[in-house]
């Protein structure tokens, strides 16, 4: 504490004696006045009111209050905890944002464009695995099975087209010579023995030709093992059968007579049945090599996309604003704690440019929250979503292959095992951190704005 004024009265009747008591020049003034004055013209105002303007006795004055009072302990650690918070905080989030958002070697954008990387990476991987197991089902196919199916097939439609000529023939031929029925009869009686004997021999030539192979079995289809069709199969014998025997009959009723005998209608139903059991046979015969295509189509669809790339601008702008802000902070601690601040201009300056602070922080999380972490969330979405179904469908697109297998065949299904999408990785991505960090830097630097003098309980 010091003395401001010490006025003591002289033995003469008009005489004034002045002592300075003072230590210090801006603690006090020396001034005379009469024995004859009050008490009261001795207060501060009134001294102050008597000091001239230009006098820079007031400044000193201020300061020389404000100076007895930070000594007060309590206020004085009550204001530096405050404001070192808000300075500890505003680093805190300074150093959050630059080591997490900004640096290229630490930040999330730059472990995200990795993240990205890796899954394209992944699924590129994934996709040369399928081509692979690709190209060893249709070497087995084209090696063993299609030359077994193309045959059968084109007997089959050689059959449905001599059946239908026939079947038109028929309805208007008014002799056995006309339209060359007799010939066209004998030809779809061939035809239809042919296609018999090859289907009666199919299954057991596809057997013969699992136990030739180099892969013993393994990935070797069966186009009769799925979707009913060796009931298909079973129907175009039976049909067969039946064509065979009919034209066998009526062949040689054709012989020496000069007319073409009635045909009951029941057998051009049976006729146009075979046919559509040909055509049912033929899309048996030929789903396995259509579900080869696909698996390709489907391969080749994602080898073509670009790969998957996260870019992203860093808020250059809004963090030197940051920045600044908080160096303007620590100048403002620093100002305090060496005396060059007192406590009335600290809560004035905080009061003028604090919510600035505060808004400045407000404005880089907003641009960090719409340029980032709402990319980030959408980047992720659009991934998770091409990953889903890409790996989905690939599922899928094995098990129906697998269905063309013999029942002791698993090879297609434990090669897909292996595939690393069975430890698929789990993203663990949060931002509770800057988040955090801000609403400390908010909470301090209010603390300041709301307790204009420091006299916060």
């Amino acid at each position: 504490m010091y003395q401001m004024f010490v006025c003591e009265a002289a033995t003469g009747a008009n005489e004034t004696e002045t002592e300075q008591h003072c230590e210090c020049l801006n603690e006090c003034e020396v001034k005379s006045f009469s024995t004859a004055i009050s008490s009261g013209k001795l207060s501060p105002n009134v001294i102050l009111e008597d000091i001239p303007a230009s006098s820079d006795i007031p400044d000193r004055y201020i300061t020389a209050l404000e100076t007895r009072h930070r000594v007060v302990e309590s206020h004085l650690i009550k204001a530096l905890s405050r404001l070192n918070a808000a300075i500890v905080a505003h680093e805190k989030m300074r150093f959050r944002v630059n080591t997490d958002i900004i640096d290229a070697g630490t930040s999330w954008p730059t472990q995200l464009s990795k993240l990205f990387t890796n899954f394209d990476r992944m699924l590129r991987g994934h996709v040369a695995d399928c081509y692979a197991a690709l190209e060893i089902l249709t070497d087995v196919y084209w090696e063993h099975v299609d030359y077994l199916v193309t045959g059968l097939t084109s007997m089959l439609e050689r059959l449905d087209s001599e059946t239908a000529e026939v079947h038109m023939v028929l309805l208007v031929a008014r002799s056995p010579d006309s339209y060359n029925l007799v010939d066209r009869l004998a030809v779809l009686k061939d035809r239809n023995d042919d296609a018999w004997m090859m289907a009666k021999d199919f299954e057991g030539m596809l057997l013969a030709e699992a136990m030739k192979s180099k892969r013993q079995w393994h990935y070797f289809p069966n186009p009769l093992l799925v979707d009913g069709c060796g009931s298909t199969f079973r129907d175009l014998t039976d049909s067969l059968d039946w064509q065979w025997f009919w034209l066998y009959e009526f062949i040689p009723m054709l012989n020496g007579s000069s007319t073409v005998p009635p045909v009951n209608q029941s057998v051009f139903t049976d006729m146009a049945g075979l046919r559509a059991i040909i055509v049912a046979t033929k899309e048996c015969l030929l789903s396995y090599k259509e579900e080869l295509n696909a698996f390709r189509d489907q391969l080749d669809d994602v080898a073509t996309v670009e790969e998957a790339e996260f870019s992203y601008d860093p808020p250059t702008t809004a963090m030197l604003k940051f920045n600044m802000a908080g160096l303007w902070l620590i100048s403002l601690g620093h100002q305090y704690v060496q005396g060059f601040s007192t406590k009335r201009r600290l809560a004035e300056d905080l009061h003028s440019n604090g919510s600035e602070v505060v808004n400045i922080a407000e404005q880089l999380y907003s641009d960090i929250e719409l340029s980032l972490f709402t990319k980030v969330t959408s980047e992720l979405d659009t991934l998770q979503g091409d990953i889903v179904t890409f790996y989905r469908s690939l599922l899928q697109q094995v098990t129906t292959i697998q269905r063309y297998m013999y029942a002791n065949d698993t090879s297609l299904e434990q090669l897909m095992r292996g595939l690393s999408i069975w430890r698929m990785p789990i993203v663990n991505y949060q931002k509770s951190q800057v988040l955090r960090l801000r609403f400390d830097v908010m909470q301090n630097v209010n603390a300041f704005y709301v307790c204009r003098k420091f006299k916060c309980k």
